[in-house]
C-alpha cells in the first residue's frame, strides 16, 4: 500500500472510531462524551473528549463530517462540560458515565486529563470562530482555581496532579485530598500554558520552571527524560503545540527532544530482537496501553526507572512518532499492514500486539487517548493542521508570551 493510502486509511479509521465512541445523542446529558476504550463502552474519559474535539476538525477538513454537524456537536459538547460534568476546583473527574455524565466510581479529579480536554476546546474555538464555543472555552478555563493546586517542593512552585475527596478513591494512599505533584518532566507542559492565562506572570513562569529537567543520553546527545521513559509523555503537549517553531524560556528545543526520545525507543527495541520476536527494525514502540496483562505504562531508556520490556509493541504510541521519525514509522505501518492483518480493523490499527506469547497476542481494543494522539500527530506530519490552529490561537499566543517562549525557524 502506498504511503498516501496507508495514512488515509488510518486517518479515516481514527475518525470513525471517535464517531462510534462518542455519545452523539443531543438529548442526552452526556452529549459529546467519548469512551475511554472500545472494551469499556460505558466509561467515558474526559481526556478522550479533548482528542475527539480535535478529531472533528480533521473530519471537517477531509469531508468526513459536514461543518454544520461538527459545529453543533462541539457546541453541545462544551455545554455538557460546562453544565453537566462533575468538577472540583474546576478540574474534571477523569472518568464519567457515557450516558449520564456522572463521575465514574471514585475516580480522581485530574489536572492532566482536564488539560487534554481543554486543549481540544481551545483548538475548536480557534478553528470555528464561534462566539458560543469561544465563550464556553474561556469560562471553563476561568473556572479553574489554580491557586488551590499550587504548592512547593524543594523550594520550587509545583502543581498538584489530582484531587480525590474519597478515602477509598482512586490514587488515594493515606488521607483523601490532593494527590502527588508535577515535579518531573512529563506530559504536563500544556497545563502551564493554560495556567498562564489566569495567573500573574511571575507565578506562571515559576510553575513552568518548577519541574525537574532530568537528563539522559542517546548517542552522545542529551535528552530531558520522563522517569519511566514512556513515549506518550513526550507526545501529549507536542500533539497540539508546534514545538518546531518555539524554544522554551531556557532555550529547550522540545521537538528535538522528542525526536531523540523516539529514536532511542526504536533503537532499544531493535537491540532486544534476540530476546523478543516482536521487536525489530520494523516493529518497535514501548509505551502505554493494552498488553497481554491489561493496561500498562511502559518505557525505554534513557529513563530513571529501569524498563521491563515484555515484547509488546504499542502501535499507537509508535504512530504518534510520525512527525519526528517519519521514515521509521511509515516502514513499521507498512510492515504491519502487509504482514499482520490481525493488527488492524474497521477503525484502523488496534492498540498493540505481542508475538512473544503463546499464542501470539493481538489487541482488539482502542484507547481514545492513544488513537487520538496518533491521529493528531499523523495530521501534523502531513499538513501541520492541528499545530497551526492551536499554536496560533489567541489564547496560546498569549500564554507563550507570558511564559517567555521564543520563536524559531522550523528547520527539520
Amino acid at each position: 500500500m502506498d504511503t498516501y493510502t496507508l495514512l488515509n486509511y488510518e486517518r479515516e479509521g481514527a475518525i470513525n472510531f471517535f464517531r462510534a465512541a462518542t455519545n452523539l445523542d443531543p438529548n442526552s446529558p452526556a452529549y459529546g462524551l467519548t469512551v475511554d476504550a472500545l472494551h469499556r463502552p460505558q466509561i467515558a474519559s474526559i481526556a478522550s473528549v479533548g482528542f475527539a474535539l480535535s478529531a472533528w476538525i480533521i473530519a471537517v477538513e477531509y469531508g468526513m463530517m459536514p461543518r454544520n454537524e461538527a459545529l453543533s456537536l462541539v457546541r453541545g459538547t462544551l455545554r455538557t462540560l460546562w453544565e453537566r460534568v462533575p468538577h472540583r476546583y474546576g478540574f474534571f473527574a477523569h472518568f464519567l458515565d457515557r450516558d449520564t455524565a456522572a463521575r465514574w466510581g471514585r475516580c480522581e479529579y485530574s489536572t492532566i486529563d482536564t488539560a487534554l480536554c481543554l486543549n481540544g476546546t481551545i483548538t475548536a474555538a480557534a478553528y470555528f470562530h464561534d462566539a458560543e464555543i469561544t465563550e464556553l472555552t474561556e469560562q471553563l478555563l476561568a473556572r479553574i482555581d489554580w491557586h488551590a493546586f499550587i504548592t512547593e517542593r524543594d523550594q520550587q512552585k509545583v502543581l498538584r496532579m489530582s484531587y480525590n475527596p474519597d478515602a477509598d478513591g482512586d490514587y488515594v494512599t493515606n488521607e483523601p485530598g490532593f494527590i502527588s505533584v508535577w515535579d518531573m518532566a512529563a506530559e504536563q507542559k500544556m497545563i502551564y500554558l493554560q495556567a498562564a492565562l489566569h495567573l500573574d506572570p511571575t507565578t506562571a513562569r515559576a510553575l513552568y520552571c518548577g519541574f525537574r529537567r532530568d537528563k539522559g543520553n542517546y548517542r552522545g546527545q542529551s535528552i530531558i527524560i520522563n522517569p519511566g521513559g514512556t513515549l506518550f509523555a513526550y507526545q501529549y503537549t507536542e500533539a497540539w503545540l508546534d514545538v518546531r517553531t518555539y524554544c522554551d524560556p531556557d532555550g529547550v528545543d522540545w521537538f528535538t527532544n522528542t525526536r531523540l526520545a523516539s529514536m532511542a525507543n526504536r533503537d532499544y527495541c531493535v537491540s532486544l530482537h534476540e530476546h523478543f520476536r516482536t521487536y525489530h527494525v520494523n516493529s518497535w514502540g514501548i509505551g502505554c496501553g493494552d498488553t497481554p496483562r491489561g493496561y500498562v505504562v511502559a518505557g525505554a531508556p534513557p529513563a530513571l526507572i529501569p524498563p521491563e520490556p515484555d515484547g509488546t509493541v504499542s502501535i499507537s504510541n509508535a504512530t504518534a512518532c510520525l512527525p519526528f521519525i517519519p521514515d521509521d514509522v511509515l516502514a513499521m505501518l507498512d510492515y504491519l499492514y502487509r504482514e499482520h492483518p490481525q493488527s488492524y480493523g474497521r477503525y484502523g490499527f488496534y492498540d498493540a500486539y505481542n508475538l512473544d506469547t503463546v499464542p501470539a497476542w493481538y489487541s482488539h481494543t482502542i484507547y481514545g487517548i492513544n488513537k487520538g494522539c496518533a491521529l493528531l500527530m499523523l495530521e501534523n506530519a502531513c499538513t501541520g493542521l492541528i499545530w497551526d490552529i492551536y499554536t496560533n490561537s489567541p489564547m496560546i499566543q498569549r500564554a507563550l508570551a507570558v511564559l517567555g517562549f521564543t520563536p524559531q525557524l522550523p528547520a527539520r
